[in-house]
């Protein structure tokens, strides 16, 4: 690339950078405060624009890989040939943390608040199965460089919310776990940065840091098996409490012991089911993404063996009275009426009903004055 192209392009973008940091946090702030989000799932979410030094290096590297005829990319073209000039990465603590980060993106792109123009591309290095019959994910792109990721391209949807100037623009998300960013911020910083400013370093040096995310592989895989554990001691002391509590109280029919909870597991509340239960409640059929984050509220916080005898429990009347009261007092309008928000406010009661099963009436309804008041500042 001759030196006048080389400036073009990189004016053109330091003059764009601003409007690229505006999109980035517009879409950080989107997905940050949605209570939908799986923010369990989620160590961290971080943005960064690419920089000039880098956007060349990119160009350059294309355009020497162009078939003949192909137009190479310049100034007036490389915002729209170039899609990661803006990227998110979200950096997952599990393996499994990953599934419900990417199966909330789908239901963004579903609801079409996110466009997914292109992924997810699966350049993973962490493939190996978590148990031992289960087979290789498809459509892999194995990658022996020892990097890890999952890569979408996306834009802004029409019901983003976001304002004209942001449509059209790319963005790039990244999809990792806690030890696949490790590995790249060691990487990149100690072998990958050398390499490619020309720097030749011994085979043996690259032979180490793939050595070493194969390590972390198993050491991901472990963590996964280890939190797994975890999870199946919680719902296992949960339902051993619940009983004992039952059967303090003199009614003990409705928390069957433990060594009984796998005769009714087939009777569990499923989402078809669910959905129903919620929309004869409201009158209203909720989105995908709600019901899967209110399937999950409701398997962390209850016995997720016998859901069926605890939801008109736990959505009683007058809890639902005072829901709507609080609602009013604070926004000015009833629930569920805005076709918009009405998702959010199912969210907003489903949290609220939970936290008074946890913490009691006082502290459920500071919890949910506090919530609205930020909602509506």
């Amino acid at each position: 690339m001759i030196k006048a192209d080389r400036e073009s392009i990189v004016i053109s973008f330091i003059r764009s950078k601003e409007k690229y940091e505006k999109l980035a946090e517009y879409v950080v702030g989107l997905i940050g405060n949605d209570p939908a989000f799986p923010k369990d799932s989620l160590h961290t979410m971080i943005y960064r624009i690419k920089s000039e030094e880098r956007l060349v290096e990119k160009i350059e590297d294309e355009n020497s890989r162009l078939k003949a005829g192909s137009k190479p990319i310049g100034e007036k073209n490389f915002k729209a040939r170039i899609g990661d000039l803006a990227g998110i990465r979200f950096v997952c603590l599990r393996l499994s943390d990953i599934d419900k980060v990417d199966e909330y993106l789908r239901f963004l792109a579903e609801e079409k608040i996110l466009r997914l123009l292109e992924g997810p591309d699966k350049k993973r290095s962490f493939i190996l199965p978590i148990d031992p019959d289960e087979a290789l994910p498809k459509n892999i792109v194995l990658r022996y460089s020892g990097y890890s990721s999952i890569h979408y391209q996306v834009e802004l949807g029409e019901k983003s919310g976001a304002g004209d100037d942001l449509m059209g623009m790319q963005i790039e998300f990244q999809v990792r776990t806690i030890l696949e960013e490790a590995w790249g911020e060691i990487d990149h910083k100690y072998r990958y940065v050398l390499s490619r400013s020309g720097v030749e370093l011994p085979e043996c040096i690259h032979n180490g840091f793939y050595t070493l995310s194969a390590y972390l592989q198993v050491a991901a895989m472990q963590a996964e098996y280890l939190c797994r554990q975890v999870d199946v001691h919680k719902q296992s002391t949960f339902r051993k409490q619940k009983a004992e509590t039952a059967v303090e109280a003199g009614d003990a029919s409705k928390w069957p012991p433990v060594e009984d909870a796998g005769v009714a597991k087939a009777d569990s509340l499923q989402p078809a089911e669910l959905q129903m239960r919620l929309e004869e409640m409201f009158g209203f059929r909720i989105t995908a993404r709600t019901l899967t984050y209110v399937n999950r509220r409701l398997e962390e916080s209850l016995n997720p063996e016998f859901p069926q005898l605890h939801f008109k429990t736990i959505f009683k009347e007058d809890r639902l009275r005072t829901f709507r009261a609080i609602f009013r007092e604070a926004l000015g309008r009833e629930p569920f009426d805005d076709a918009e928000k009405r998702n959010v406010d199912v969210i907003n009661l489903v949290n609220f009903v939970l936290f008074v099963e946890a913490k009691g009436s006082r502290i459920a309804e500071e919890g949910l004055k506090l919530v609205l008041k930020r909602r509506g500042a």
